[in-house]
């Protein structure tokens, strides 16, 4: 591969569903391929309110990176795409470009676009993420007018700076932070724990009797979804389940319904979700979504450079097939498939083929033949029916060996090589429109292929780059690790006005559902916001039993409990940075699915487990949580 000038080794990181087509044979409206068509005119298998299909048909198209795609209208009734597929299939081994020749010596310029100097470099090695469905456009390629210096960088090259070192305090005690470590970049690198698997549920007002007020047609498929597991639906003033089977599918319940699907493999489930609108203050279905991201399921779309996933809005007929599919693993159609609003370059062309062919050639009988209408809204019976004859075909989850997959985006730093070619596209066929030198910081967009592609921000769009010349810098975990082995935290923003254990309660904030617990500031605010998470999920606030501890407290703790009781003076308690947890008020105590849940979703609201409070650490205490202050 031609994209570096190799300093050192690189370093390497890490179907076809072949399935007998299955006619929907719903009815309603319907239209099934090799069936007479239907003359009642009565419901269809997924009516939509006009509105919903407006707002679908309007909003901008999915896509794995912010530049737009091309596509047919149906595309852009899509709220979940990806970029458009390529032209041609790129090869396995590509060969390497041609070396640009050098014609003048190096002269700084301005305007000039920097050209790298290529070199034979190792094809980017295969992650854990799909290959990307599309490749974007090259603009107009450099042309090669001398040969660059690989260091220092050209004058239009960006460069960041590292961050300035963490402020020193007098009190309490300061960490250490350890200098940068550079290690492989790995993008699966942060996991949590995700949801366990739903109990069986029988639904009360699902019924498959003609005459009866709870009749559905979807009865049988509605039965299956709660035996499955699938779906928990919501208990009324009895206690009993309720499904709506004529409500509208939200996409976060889509998603989760595929997670369910797939095992609820919760072992897979990334540390942060990349969606700016699907954190747990956001959605119930946070972890999931954050599972289908890093599958390459969903990859959500762009508002004001922020990549969201909108898991509140109604699922369309359009973005279910196409996240159903790339759950199957974006197998190939037998066929171009059978519907007539579905255009060759439309990002649902594989996708719906593959659905007719192997699901149900389901539609409506329009002017030109069989439409498909991706803007749709789906109720959640139809659903239960799609999901129940995926199941039936064999559809399972399947590593793709396309497309594109958004897991966490993180600052990476050229590693191993003089220069690196920044190109227009993931595929070695692709222009190169920069190039970065090594030790240069770059931000990644969270966009990652299954064959080794990173995605990366420039000054004036993005670009790809090889994995195997990137790297992250590992001491930030070093210095959690740091923090979490200290009996007191880096900096207490209040450790400047007063004294460990004499801070005044008007310096200090309560929590909105417990008074009498007060915590700092900025600490309170964070805790707020993970209970407000942990309450959507488990319906209970985060259970607090001690929280700001003063001095007179912390000598009774300490001779209480002796060495398992900080020294009075230097506890976190001391500085309104720490909570003991009510294991008694906890779901399965401290071995439950909810404080498993604060475990692995307290880091991003700055709340965390120390070392040393943990199983194996020196004094474990699991109730112990400990705030991080800023830096």
């Amino acid at each position: 591969m031609d994209d570096a000038q190799p300093r050192s080794p690189s370093r390497r990181l890490t179907g076809r569903l072949a399935s007998t087509a299955l006619g929907l044979s719903l009815g309603l409206g319907v239209t099934v391929i090799g069936a007479a068509p239907s003359t009642a005119a009565t419901a269809d298998p997924s009516p939509a309110p006009e509105a919903a299909g407006t707002e679908e048909a309007s909003a901008a198209p999915e896509t794995a990176t912010p530049a737009p795609t091309s596509g047919t209208a149906s595309a852009t009734e899509l709220e979940e795409t990806t970029a458009p597929e390529p032209a041609a299939e790129p090869a396995a081994e590509p060969e390497p470009a041609a070396e640009p020749e050098a014609t003048t010596e190096p002269e700084p310029s301005e305007t000039a676009a920097p050209e790298p100097e290529p070199t034979a470099e190792p094809e980017p090695s295969r992650t854990t993420a799909p290959e990307p469905t599309s490749e974007p456009d090259a603009t107009t390629e450099p042309e090669p007018a001398h040969e660059p210096e690989p260091d220092p960088a050209p004058a239009d090259q960006p460069r960041w700076e590292p961050a300035p070192a963490a402020p020193e305090a007098s009190s309490p005690s300061v960490v250490t932070v350890p200098e940068p470590t550079l290690e492989p970049y790995d993008p699966d690198r942060l996991t949590a724990v995700g949801p366990s698997p739903l109990d069986p549920v029988r639904f009360a007002d699902v019924s498959s009797t003609l005459g009866d007020d709870r009749y559905t047609p979807f009865a049988a498929d509605i039965a299956w979804l709660g035996r499955a597991g699938i779906a928990a639906g919501e208990l009324d003033d009895a206690g009993e389940a309720l499904f709506s089977p004529d409500a509208i599918l939200t996409r976060g319940e889509f998603i989760a319904y595929l997670y369910r699907l797939a095992g609820s493999p919760a072992d897979e489930v990334p540390a942060i979700v990349p969606f700016g609108d699907a954190r747990p203050s956001d959605t119930a279905y946070s972890a999931e979504i954050a599972w289908a991201a890093a599958r390459g399921i969903a990859t959500g779309t762009f508002e004001d450079d922020v990549r969201v996933f909108r898991p509140d809005a109604p699922l369309t007929r359009g973005a279910a097939v196409l996240m159903l599919h790339r759950f199957a693993g974006a197998p190939d159609a037998e066929d171009e498939g059978p519907y007539s609003d579905i255009g060759d370059l439309s990002v649902l062309t594989d996708a719906s083929a593959w659905f007719a062919d192997t699901i149900a050639a389901i539609g409506w009988e329009g002017d030109d033949g069989l439409e498909f209408r991706a803007g749709e809204a789906l109720e959640k019976g139809v659903v239960a029916a799609l999901l129940h004859r995926a199941d039936e075909a064999g559809v399972t989850l399947t590593v793709p060996e396309s497309g594109v997959r958004i897991v966490t985006p993180v600052t990476v730093t050229v590693d191993g090589a003089t220069s690196l070619n920044l190109r227009a596209g993931p595929s070695l066929d692709a222009d190169v429109l920069s190039w970065a030198v090594d030790g240069t910081e770059l931000e990644t967009t969270g966009a990652v292929t299954y064959d080794g592609w990173v995605e990366v921000t420039a000054d004036d769009g993005t670009r790809w780059a090889s994995i195997d010349y990137l790297a992250v810098d590992s001491s930030a975990d070093e210095a959690a690790a740091a923090l979490a082995d200290a009996e007191t935290v880096v900096v207490a923003p209040l450790a400047g006005a007063y004294s460990n254990g004499e801070i005044p309660a008007s310096a200090l904030c309560a929590l909105p559902w417990d008074a009498s617990a007060l915590l700092e500031c900025t600490a309170a605010e964070n805790l707020a916001l993970l209970d407000e998470a942990f309450h959507d999920r488990f319906g209970l606030h985060v259970p607090v039993s001690s929280a700001y501890r003063d001095l007179e407290g912390q000598v009774a703790a300490r001779q209480a409990h002796g060495r398992m009781a900080a020294q009075p003076g230097t506890s976190n308690h001391g500085w309104g940075e720490a909570i003991d947890l009510d294991g008694a008020a906890l779901p399965g105590g401290f071995d439950g699915e909810a404080y498993a849940w604060l475990l692995s979703q307290g880091p991003a609201y700055g709340w965390f487990l120390p070392t040393w409070a943990r199983p194996d650490g020196s004094k474990p205490e699991p109730w112990h949580l400990e705030h991080i202050a800023e830096l």
